[in-house]
């Protein structure tokens, strides 16, 4: 039989409907009364209390071309990437083990700037000491689980394009390292979600 509960949030009595019980969501062991989960779906406002389940990540990609295509490689020794490339550490073994290809990529540090994230990727990520990046675009990619819409995994993803002309000498945090046909390439060839980005970029057409 649907009734109300009261709930206490931010000082102020709310009534939830339910059934049978109220509906609610825990966040940092704090309850948060339905209607306010809603708001935070809706906003992007990262805060306590206002963090998604399934978390956010701003990151930077670079899409480089070369001789052949554009540069993708495949992720060796986990614990590098981990380390210095901010891959979370349950996820870096996974990626590695996939043998799947991935951009140059990564998290933006705290306070860090796309431009200068894009440039530390080119530097240290890829091994090259100089060169010239473009800002193509921002994309959205939202991963939703259609049982729990509030499990989704928001990536806001800062998109930049380069010319290399010279040889890029293999790193060893990649296993592969070079510049493929674009038109050999299919979103499911990627991990990490890499493939989405070049799709949406229309770099590739699977």
């Amino acid at each position: 039989m649907w009734g109300f509960a009261s709930t206490t949030c931010e000082n102020a009595e709310v009534k939830v409907p339910v059934l049978e019980v109220c509906v609610q969501f825990l966040y940092c062991e704090r309850v948060v009364a339905l209607h306010r989960c809603i708001v935070m779906i809706q906003k992007a406002l990262f805060m306590e209390g206002h963090v998604p389940k399934g978390g956010a990540c701003i990151s930077v990609f670079l899409v480089l071309k070369g001789k052949g295509g554009i540069l993708v490689g495949k992720m060796a020794k986990p614990e590098m990437w981990v380390e210095r490339f901010y891959v979370g550490e349950m996820f870096a073994p996974k990626y590695a083990s996939s043998n799947k290809w991935i951009l140059p990529a990564s998290h933006l540090e705290y306070g860090e700037k796309p431009d200068d994230a894009a440039m530390r990727v080119l530097t240290q990520e890829v091994g090259v000491g100089h060169g010239k990046l473009t800002f193509r675009e921002v994309q959205s990619h939202l991963s939703q689980d259609p049982k729990d819409p509030e499990a989704a995994h928001w990536d806001l993803c800062f998109v930049y394009e380069g010319t290399l002309k010279d040889k890029v000498e293999r790193p060893d945090w990649f296993s592969d390292l070079r510049f493929v046909n674009p038109k050999e390439l299919s979103s499911e060839d990627f991990t990490r979600g890499h493939g989405d980005v070049l799709k949406e970029s229309h770099m590739i057409a699977r």
